[in-house]
């Protein structure tokens, strides 16, 4: 199993609501996703410093599942609108058992 976890941190007068809403949408379109968690951070930033505003974990069967995802004209697009929304996002990918 593949894991990828994106991380995001939205721009100042953007809504966190929205970009949820969006990856929400983003979820829908994609069949081939086995497992999917979205969630916003809940909590004051503490010791541990500012933290992100949300995370995406996605799982898929294969490396070749997950580059469907990552090219897949839905996601490009989607990527597209949100990218102005944040400024701070973080990418890792990696396997798991399954």
């Amino acid at each position: 199993m593949i894991r990828h976890v994106f991380l995001w941190q939205a721009a100042p007068g953007a809504s966190n609501d929205t970009i949820l809403d969006m990856l929400t949408q983003l979820s829908k379109e994609m069949d081939f996703i086995v497992e999917w968690s979205l969630g916003a951070h809940e909590g004051a930033p503490n010791d541990n410093g500012q933290p992100w505003d949300g995370a995406l974990i996605t799982d898929f069967r294969t490396w070749d599942d997950l580059e469907r995802y990552s090219t897949d004209p839905v996601h490009a697009e989607l990527v597209d609108t949100l990218l102005p929304m944040v400024t701070g996002r973080a990418v890792v990918d990696f396997e798991v058992d399954a």
